[in-house]
This record gives structure tokens, sequence and C-alpha cells, in this order.
């Protein structure tokens, strides 16, 4: 990024300016909407239409930056209702004016269409079949703009690395004009052919059937551009860490495939099963290549050293089956709401009742039961592999655990310190001043009969210190309506990343984002200025020693706060088979599946070895049916004769 000053309003303001340069030659998969004939479809023309695929005539064309402006630009829809809007409009430049002119100009069409229909004008039916076609290009957007065929750039209004990371989502990607023009067609509306279900993309596979009840098919695009598999060069003797880091992957096989164009599979299969049990025994069976590990089946496949390492089973190993774990982008969590009188506040008395519960809640048996151990407890919202996460014993919440040991493991601090705060905050036995039980109502959406183990965890957790806890199960809407509306006093919650960043945790707690009155995803309604000042601080910071201290010192206040207790980052586990090759765990790269390849002679031999037809049962009950029969035959002929 470079900074400059640029007019807005009339005004020269300093921007941080980013430049994007496309690959030349890139081309669109082959899609009918790059037909002109296409996109003017009559009733006639479209019989015997009922899926893209079924289009005779198709074409493609070269990316250009056109079409990533017009993606951005679309962003701005308020149909669309882009979950990140509010944080886009405040960085990129002009972007909220663009989005108020892209508003009016839609309510002015809506107005336009009820004046001519008359009282009996339905908005909702009238734009699913017609939907008003919005003149994205009409209304000026400093912020983004095309420099040429190749070259666009993204403008801001102040400092905002975080912005490459939201260029790199989908949500950013390339949107043609023709495909907007193609899927708005009324005759493809009627069958409910539309973009959403039918991506036009330029990547190394094309979605060839999306069935949401049974199966979806990516094919190999034929158009994709000449990638290859990436080199690792072997690093200097002096670099120890990535010597090793080369090792280990040239023993996991991840090396033998440099060079080679991407992708290496023609055909990508996901099935929908209903039941885990038939899904797990289709993976033994070596007709799926990978597989999750539920809790049903993890003793089978998981057996715990006697250091508490998690390893695969013999008869896991004896099947050349591999085992991948990998900290996952997310952490979950109970939260209090910092809005209410009685859990809520920031008095010296209403931390320490806060902190009581927050030790006084087992995490770790949490983990161990309701996890099988795959999670880690956590002692700041930025989960590992994350910049911002702080591990060892900088890192761990004074406030629940102390180090011990010579290796510094964290250890929960003993119950009777979080009685002893509970005492300091008004709340002795969990009696308040008055003589009245302290009573605290935990709304949940854990509406399913097998998630009622977790409530009675819960609640033993709080009868620890003697606290009442009510539960209230709702169904998740209702859950998400308290939220908004701040009607709760505990809840629990969680989050996946968007983007490997701090910040894309750490505003989880901002003052600004919370759910009640300002509709964010800050749960809490946690409002600390020190802290909102110190992201603010945090989220204009590239990564380095300065943005670690500032994280460093947000994480202190939290601890001190405590709006969140009970955080645990879990971890993924997947397995998968020896002819599976070029897997490597990434809890945040979607982009994976080029790189992978098959041995589809290893994968069938193994079929033919796992599932050889076993006559032995068959032999057993012809057997058994002849003896059966031959004395019945016996008794038939006897008959007959004396007949």
């Amino acid at each position: 990024p470079v900074t400059r000053r640029v007019l807005h309003d009339g005004k020269a303001v300093e921007a941080t300016v980013y430049t994007i340069r496309l690959k030349p030659g890139i081309r669109y998969q082959d899609h009918p909407c790059f037909v002109e004939q296409n996109r003017r479809l009559s009733r006639e023309a479209a019989k015997g239409i009922r899926r893209v695929a079924d289009f005779r005539h198709v074409a493609t064309r070269e990316l250009v930056a056109d079409d990533y402006v017009l993606g951005i630009r679309r962003l701005a829809d308020p149909r669309l209702t882009c979950p990140i809007i509010g944080t886009l409009k405040q960085n990129v430049l002009g972007l909220a004016e663009y989005g108020d002119a892209l508003s009016r100009a839609l309510d002015a069409e809506r107005k336009r269409r009820r004046q001519a229909a008359g009282a009996l004008y339905n908005q909702e039916e009238d734009e699913r079949l017609n939907p008003i076609r919005l003149d994205f290009f009409a209304h000026a957007l400093p912020g983004v703009k095309t420099i040429d065929q190749h070259t666009f750039e993204v403008v801001l209004q102040q400092p905002y690395p975080q912005i490459l990371y939201w260029m790199a989502m989908p949500l950013f990607g390339p949107v043609p004009p023709e495909a907007i023009e193609f899927f708005q067609q009324r005759p493809l509306l009627e069958r409910s052919i539309v973009l959403d279900r039918n991506p036009v993309g330029t990547g190394p596979y094309v979605l060839a059937e999306f069935d949401p009840t049974n199966q979806f098919v990516l094919a190999r695009n034929p158009n994709f551009r000449d990638e290859r598999y990436p080199q690792l060069p072997q690093p200097p003797a002096g670099d120890a860490r990535g010597r090793a880091h080369h090792q280990e992957m040239a023993a996991m096989g991840m090396l033998e495939d440099a060079g080679r164009r991407l992708p290496m599979v023609d055909r990508v299969v996901f099935r929908r099963e209903v039941e885990w049990i038939p899904r797990w025994t289709k993976f033994r069976q070596g007709y799926y290549d990978t597989s999750g590990i539920s809790s049903d089946v993890y003793d089978q496949s998981i057996t715990l050293t006697s250091t508490g390492d998690a390893v695969l089973s013999e008869e896991m190993v004896e099947q050349g089956i591999r085992l991948l774990t990998a900290p996952s982008a997310v952490v979950s969590y109970f939260a209090f709401n910092m809005a209410d009188p009685i859990v809520g506040g920031y008095s010296e008395s209403r931390r320490k009742l806060r902190q009581a519960i927050a030790l006084a809640f087992d995490t770790e048996e949490w983990i161990a039961i309701f996890l099988n151990g795959r999670g880690q407890v956590a002692h700041s919202p930025v989960p590992p592999g994350t910049f911002g996460y702080i591990g060892g014993e900088e890192g761990v919440n004074p406030v629940t655990h102390r180090c011990a040991g010579r290796q510094g493991r964290a250890v929960r601090r003993p119950l009777e310190e979080a009685k002893r705060l509970l005492t300091e905050a008004g709340y002795a036995d969990g009696y308040g001043p008055d003589g009245q039980p302290l009573v605290i109502h935990f709304d949940n959406g854990w509406t399913a009969a097998s998630l009622r183990p977790r409530l009675k965890f819960v609640t033993k957790q709080f009868a620890k210190l003697g606290i009442q806890l009510v539960p209230r199960t709702t169904d998740y809407n209702r859950l998400g309506d308290k939220v908004r509306s701040g009607n709760y006093q505990m809840l629990s919650w969680g989050w996946m990343a968007d983007y490997p960043d701090s910040e894309n945790f750490l505003f989880l707690l901002y003052g600004p984002n919370r759910a009640k009155d300002g509709g964010g995803e800050n749960s809490a309604n946690y409002a600390n200025p020190e802290y909102d000042r110190l992201f603010v601080q945090m989220r204009n910071t590239d990564n380095g020693p300065e943005r670690l201290a500032v994280i460093q010192e947000m994480n202190r206040l939290l601890h001190g706060d405590s709006p969140w207790f009970g955080m645990v980052h879990p971890v993924s586990y997947t397995l998968v088979h020896d002819w599976y090759r070029n897997t490597y765990p990434n809890a945040m790269a979607w982009n994976q599946l080029k790189y992978h390849r098959i041995d589809p002679e290893r994968r069938a031999q193994r079929r033919r070895e796992w599932n050889r037809p076993r006559w032995q049962p068959v032999a057993l009950f012809l057997a058994i049916l002849l003896l059966c029969i031959v004395p019945a035959v016996r008794i038939a002929v006897r008959h007959l004769r004396e007949d």
C-alpha cells in the first residue's frame, strides 16, 4: 500500500491505496452466460432447460479488472445484506455514500412499481421473478476504480491491513456482468436457476452437479490457467527449523509432485450422509477418501498415550490410515451480559463475581467429556496459529490458572480461591447480602436431547459455588433475538474466523460492535474504553512486536473484567487413507483441493482387499436349508409311495 492524497467530496484527503494487478490470460469456465443469445432467452427457447448444463452453446472470456470492481460495488447492494458491509463502509473511501445512493435508487424503483401496480401489489413476488436491475456504475465510488484491463485500485480512508484478508475471500471475487444479466432472466428464475447455486468462476474446478439432498460434484475446469504444484527449496544449513520442516514435508510425501500441473484430480464428489455410522462404515471400506471422527467412533480410531497425547489406534494404522490434527480458527465461550444489573457492570464486586465463576468452571473437564479431549483451554480469544496468540506462561489467564512444574504447565487454581472471590463479591456460599440465593439465568439453544448432559454439567459447575443456575432453552432464532435485545444474563456462543488475524477475534469484544442497540457481534455487550482504544490501535498496526504488546495488554483487561469464561479452542481431527496424497491440515485454507492427488490403483486394490465377498455364511445358510429340506422331501416321497 502507498499513502496518497486524493479528492473526496471536493476535499483533498490522505488515503491508503492498494493497487491490484491481474495475471493476463486468466479465463472463465465455459458457461452459457457468455453467449449473447442465451442472455435474450424467450419462453420458447427455454423449453427443456432445467439446469445450466442443458444449454447447448457455451463460451468463455478473459478475466478483467472491471469484473473485480463490479464485484466490490455489488457488495453495497442492500438486497445482498453483506455481513461485513459495515466494516467496508468504514474503510473503503466513499463506499458509505455509494451504498446510500444504491438504496435510494432501489427505493425509487420500488415506489414506482407500487404506484403503477396499485393496492394489490406484492413486492416480494414481483421481485422474485422480475428483479430490479440496478446500474452499479451509475454512482461514483472513488474507493474502487479500474486503472486498465488488468489493474484496479482499492482506496482506504485510513490504514487497515486486514483488507488484504478480505480481498482473499470469496466475497471479494470477480463477478462478470454477463452472469448477472443471464441469471436475472424470468425463464430461469421460474425454474429456480439462480447465480447463488450456479457460480461462474476461473478456479481449478467447476460445479458440475448441485443436489443439496444428495451430493454435489466438482469437475476439472479445462480453462484453468497453467498453475503448478509449488517447489520447496532446501533451506540453508543454518536454518535448523526450516530444514526440519522440509524433512517433515518430504517424509509425508508432500514434495513428490513439485512442478506438476494443477489440479491433479479430475472429479471430486461430496456426498450427503444422514447418519454418521453409515458414513464411517463406507470410509473404513475405502469408499470415502477422508473422514472426520464423531464421538461414536472416537474410541475405535484414537488411543491416548501415557502422556495424554492422541494417536491412531493399531487397527487404523494397519489400514494405512493417517491422522491429521490442526488447531481450528474457532473460539467457543460462555458470555455474561455486561449490561445486566447482576452479572454485568465494571465495579470490583461485579468483576470478582465473574472471576469466581470463570475459575470454578472446569473447562478441562468440559473438553475431556464433550470434545473427547479435542480442544485446549483458551486464555484469550485469539486461537493458536494466528498472530496475536500468546502461549506459555505469558499467555496464561492469572485469574483462573497458574503455571506449575518445570515446563510451566497451566493448572487451574483451587476452588477455594473461587469461593473467596465470591465472598468478596458479596455472595458468600451463593447468598447475597439480603440473604437471598444468587440465581443466574442461562439462555441457550441446546434443544436436542443429546445436549442435555451439557446443561447438567454447566448447572453442576455453578452449584459448586452455591449459585442456582436456571437454564432457559430455546430455538436458535429466538436466542438470536435475545442477544440483539440484550434480554439475557448468560449464554453459550462461538466464533469461526473469517481470516487469520487477531482483529477478527478481538473485535468480538469491541464496544461499538455490541449486539444490544448496535447489532454487532459483541454478544457480551462488553464496553471498556481502554480496551476499545487499544483495539483501534491494534487494528491499524501491522504484525510485529508493537502489535503483540498491545494484544497482551488487551488480554490483561479481559482477564480482569472476565466478560467470557469457559473458552475453548477446538482441535480438528481428520482421517485420510494412504492413497490420498498432499493433504496437510490448515484451518483457514479453502483452496487445497487443487493440490490433492489420488492413487486410483492403490484405492482399487484396498477396496478389493477390504470388501471381499464372504461365502462362508452363504454356504452355512444353504447347508442349514438343505438339512431342513431333506427330511421334508423324504416324508413327501414316502407319502407318494404309500398312495
